[in-house]
């Protein structure tokens, strides 16, 4: 499977780019905040007043002189892991000539406490006291990304002061004006997304548990882990109604996920296989990580600021590292691995906003508002390019098994044939030695025995036939191994080589016998890879029944047929000779031969009939089925 960069331009790329500049369009820092006709929203830059020692009330706060404040250069706001209190100043004039209910938006829920004093023109002082979505109990506002307060703005100057502190991780926030009608079209933006994300994670979970059932792939619990860690993560910060775990779904969820991204990531990709080292830190990193969960949600629940103000630093600085070093990795295999080119289109927008969140996380970059939402559109793209990857993944592995298999196949092909190849130039060696030493040896004494006969046949009548059948043997022991040499000698086509040997046979037999015949064997039999007994035996039959022809049944006419196709070969003898009755004979063991074709019929799986009678001649027909 090829997952190009061209999938990443025409698809990945316009949908994410597409939607940060979306939402930086609507991010822009607008007019200052004063409420006119026309007003709908504007973001508020605000006066800081950094307390470290956590120990000024509002009645000190109010008497101080603005010289004491330090005046923000932007809206998005980022304390870093301070944990000091902010206390936020700031002055909405409402320039029409009643009072209006607005909403004031702070746009994350990251604090331990958020508290809000508004002065009105008449010099009456309102305390509002951690409110904040979840205590917005109006239910068309359920699905929230920070504290939504109502607050009435009287004709003239209105005078805010908030204090906002969190004792554990990083602080950041925005704040903004809305009216309720505005407020109401964003929740509703907020719903939309959320439900999307959620709706994507639901198919992607259910998707990869068939996946796992199917497979039995470890991978696909990894994966289910990670995405179950995701819904956790982006629903307490996009929901006001989910508390599932709150302690860790706020202060180390970001650990759990780097550790069970990381898991699935080192298992889909085989960073063992690309880097063993690194594969051996990657393991002992996200062992940590998830040691570190339980170990912060204690150090949280003890309230040991200090030491987890260190913690919280020190580990976002290394998730920022394995996170690059992750889009390294993927990018520096992209080519070579297509694990890596799936994970480099799935993982690197997501690697991206995890980037700049961990950036803002420790204040090096503002809290732009596309980043409360590049994280969620990330494991959106993410997990979307992996449903889609599996279903195409598992296509291809399909296809890899059958080109593994038939490699198997081709291997396997390969060392039979190196063995049939050894085998057979063994076979060539003892050929070689047959003809070369034994053949020559028997033809000799075959000469030396025909010269003395012819020498002493006179002089020494008695030796005279015992000369002649030395002759007869030794003519025999050199067909014989002729016809050994023949069955073990490799040729490519057996059959039609068996067939011009069996015709050979026929005719120097029968016409020395002036018999005649006629032979039924077609000129172009099939090529069929028999085994050497099938061979031998084929041939010894013929000539078995041939001899026994010539031999026994005083026949004057034979017929010879051979028959093969891919299924089965033939073969049948029959003649016009005196016959015999079958059942006498063998009984009084006259028919050694016949028995001795019989046995070879069976050793090589064939089926051998042999039909008599007297005065009605001979036939003996053989089968022999292939697998």
């Amino acid at each position: 499977m090829r997952i190009s960069f061209r999938f990443a331009i025409k698809f990945v790329l316009p949908v994410f780019l597409g939607f940060f500049i979306g939402v930086n369009a609507e991010a822009q820092d607008s007019n200052p905040a004063i409420v006119t006709p026309n007003f709908s929203n504007s973001f508020i830059k605000p006066l800081l007043l950094r307390d470290s020692t956590q120990l000024l009330n509002f009645d000190q706060v109010k008497e101080f002189g603005l010289e004491r404040y330090t005046e923000s250069n932007t809206p998005y706001l980022t304390f870093g892991p301070d944990q000091s209190a902010w206390w936020l100043h700031f002055t909405i004039r409402n320039e029409l000539e009643s009072h209006k209910t607005m909403m004031l938006w702070l746009d994350r829920k990251n604090f331990d406490e958020l508290k809000l004093w508004q002065q009105w023109p008449d010099s009456t002082i309102n305390n509002f006291e951690e409110v904040g979505a979840k205590q917005y109990k109006n239910e068309k506002f359920g699905l929230t990304t920070g504290y939504y307060i109502p607050v009435t703005l009287m004709p003239g100057e209105n005078v805010f002061w908030a204090r906002a502190s969190n004792k554990v991780g990083s602080m950041y926030l925005s704040l903004s004006l809305l009216t309720p009608d505005q407020f109401g079209l964003m929740s509703r933006k907020n719903v939309l997304l959320f439900g999307l994300f959620l709706g994507v994670m639901l198919v992607s979970l259910v998707f990869a548990a068939q996946l796992f059932v199917m497979y039995r792939d470890p991978m696909y619990m990894l994966y289910i882990a990670y995405v179950v860690v995701v819904l956790l993560r982006e629903a307490y910060n996009h929901s006001a109604v989910v508390n599932l775990f709150p302690v860790m779904q706020r202060h180390s969820i970001s650990f759990l996920m780097v550790a069970t991204y990381g898991m699935f990531y080192r298992y889909f990709i085989r960073l063992w296989e690309i880097n063993k080292w690194l594969d051996n830190i990657t393991k002992w990193y996200l062992a940590f990580m998830i040691v570190l969960v339980g170990l912060f949600t204690i150090l949280v629940s003890y309230e040991q600021g200090p030491l987890l103000n260190f913690v919280f630093t020190a580990v976002m600085i290394s998730i920022l590292f394995i996170t690059a070093l992750s889009a390294y990795i993927v990018i520096l295999n992209y080519k070579r691995n297509t694990r890596a080119r799936i994970v480099a289109i799935a993982f690197l927008p997501l690697a991206g906003a995890f980037i700049l969140n961990l950036l803002r996380n420790i204040n090096v970059i503002p809290n732009y508002p596309f980043l409360q939402y590049a994280v969620m559109w990330g494991f959106i793209l993410e997990v979307l390019i992996f449903t889609v990857a599996f279903i195409r993944w598992h296509a291809v592995l399909e296809d890899d098994k059958k080109l593994l298999q038939m490699q198997l196949d081709v291997e396997q092909k390969s060392r039979t044939i190196a063995v049939q190849a050894a085998e057979q130039r063994v076979k060539d060696r003892i050929a070689r030695d047959l003809h070369d030493d034994i053949a020559a040896s028997m033809s000799g004494i075959r000469i030396l025995s025909k010269v003395a006969h012819q020498q002493f046949a006179d002089k020494a009548p008695d030796a005279a036939p015992i000369l002649e059948q030395i002759g007869k043997s030794a003519q025999s022991t050199v067909e014989s191994i002729s016809d050994l040499i023949w069955s073990v000698k490799p040729h490519p086509d057996f059959l039609n080589d068996m067939a011009d040997r069996l015709r050979e046979y026929a005719g120097k037999v029968l016409e020395s016998q002036n018999i005649e015949y006629q032979i039924d064997i077609p000129r172009n039999l099939p090529i069929l890879d028999l085994e050497i007994e099938e061979r031998r035996n084929i041939y010894l039959l013929f000539k078995e029944a041939i001899n026994n022809a010539v031999k026994h049944s005083k026949c004057t006419d034979l017929k010879i047929a051979f028959q093969a196709s891919e299924s089965q070969v033939s073969l049948v003898v029959a003649d016009n000779g005196i016959g015999f009755d079958l059942g006498p004979t063998l009984e009084k063991g006259i028919g050694q031969g016949l028995g001795n074709m019989k046995k070879r019929a069976r050793d090589i799986g064939g089926e051998l009939s042999i039909n008599s009678e007297p005065g009605k001649g001979t036939e003996v027909s053989f089968v022999l089925q292939l697998s």
